[in-house]
């Protein structure tokens, strides 16, 4: 009996032994390609100039297009992959980047800017995109905590850029954000809402870091509106962009003046696509952001197959899967076992070994890569 005893334990031990082993080298496997990626992403994306360095959005390496949106990005994953001092040394050069191509007069990041070219268009020049801002600010912040060399300057940088948000991209009459400086109140768009810019840990870090409650007054209203818009589809599927009203009511884009700048404005589409990853990073999510999670999570976790991009009923706009729709899933799926399946079945994006993607897919990929534990 006892013979028998001590060979079971030995082949559970044996067992064990195996499955974890088996983890191990799987978890080793994905650090690896995980490394990789981001080498690659590097390779691919990263221009180093007189000015710092910037994100190339075009396919050009010459005269390369130049977001705020990805510029943020950039300085984002920098922050998050903080192991070296090359790291450390990326960011600062990204941030120099940023400091030279400001809209006059603000510290607001131009919004597009052509590396190289002649001239640039005014507009590109003197507007802001809101998003791009945002993560600016956010990746100032952590940068400010992590690394000491310039965290004064950082400090007092990302204090400069909320300042001028909410001086120049915040409806106040709703306070909700608008898409940028030039959706004001002599635009027919200071009504509409970016449906990415809702970044419930992003605001309440801003409030602990400014200690200026109107952040949680822009975080409430926009989850709000988030989630009116949510309610409004069967499947739980919120659109690129919104319409609230004054009064803080979600209209469709075509309410009052049409206010639609592309065909898939309103659609589940390349905005809305990282909303999974902004209400999942939100580790202390209130019940109206667990909601419009679980809808989301539940509707796709149904899907034997996920197509880049849904209409509001639940319908497939393209043949084919991106990584820009699985990545944000993957995250949020990696944060509740009840998500397992999911995040098994969006766990392809870990096999990649070498990117050949867009500039958004491939961006979008890195930051969900070394935002999950």
């Amino acid at each position: 009996m006892t013979k028998r005893i001590l060979s079971f334990v030995w082949f559970f031990i044996v067992i064990l032994l195996f499955v974890f082993s088996v983890q191990y080298v799987k978890n080793e496997s994905s650090e690896h390609n995980k490394q990789e990626i981001y080498s690659q992403w590097q390779h691919k994306y990263i221009i180093k100039t007189p000015q710092g360095r910037y994100v190339n959005t075009s396919s050009r390496s010459e005269n390369g297009v130049v977001l705020s949106e990805a510029q943020g990005y950039g300085m984002l994953i920098s922050v998050l992959n903080n192991k070296d001092k090359a790291s450390e040394s990326q960011f600062y050069d990204l941030y120099t980047y940023y400091k030279h191509h400001r809209v006059k007069g603000t510290y607001l990041m131009s919004w597009r800017y052509t590396n190289g070219a002649k001239q640039q268009k005014q507009a590109d020049l003197k507007n802001n995109a809101t998003d791009g801002d945002l993560y600016i600010a956010y990746a100032l912040i952590l940068a400010s905590e992590k690394w000491s060399q310039h965290r004064s300057v950082y400090e007092s940088t990302a204090k400069q850029i909320l300042d001028d948000i909410l001086k120049y991209n915040v409806n106040y009459n709703n306070n909700i954000l608008t898409v940028g400086n030039w959706a004001d109140g002599s635009s027919k768009y200071q009504n509409l809402m970016r449906i990415s810019d809702v970044l419930p840990s992003f605001f309440d870090k801003f409030y602990k870091f400014s200690q200026n409650s109107q952040w949680l007054i822009i975080k409430s209203k926009m989850l709000d509106s988030l989630y009116q818009a949510s309610l409004k589809s069967n499947v739980g599927l919120v659109p690129d962009f919104i319409q609230v009203t004054n009064d803080n009511k979600v209209k469709s884009l075509t309410y009052g003046k049409n206010v639609k700048l592309n065909k898939h404005d309103d659609d589940y589409y390349y905005n809305a696509f990282r909303i999974p990853y902004n209400l999942a990073l939100d580790k202390d999510r209130s019940s109206k952001e667990n909601q419009i999670l679980i809808k989301l999570m539940n509707f796709f976790s149904s899907l034997e197959k996920i197509s880049s991009g849904y209409n509001m009923s639940g319908k497939p706009l393209n043949k084919f899967q991106s990584t820009s729709i699985s990545a944000p899933l993957f995250y949020a799926a990696s944060t509740s076992q009840k998500w397992h399946t999911l995040y098994q079945k969006q766990s392809f994006i870990l096999d990649f070994d070498r990117l050949n993607h867009n500039y958004y897919d491939d961006t979008l990929l890195v930051l969900i890569l070394y935002s999950t534990k």
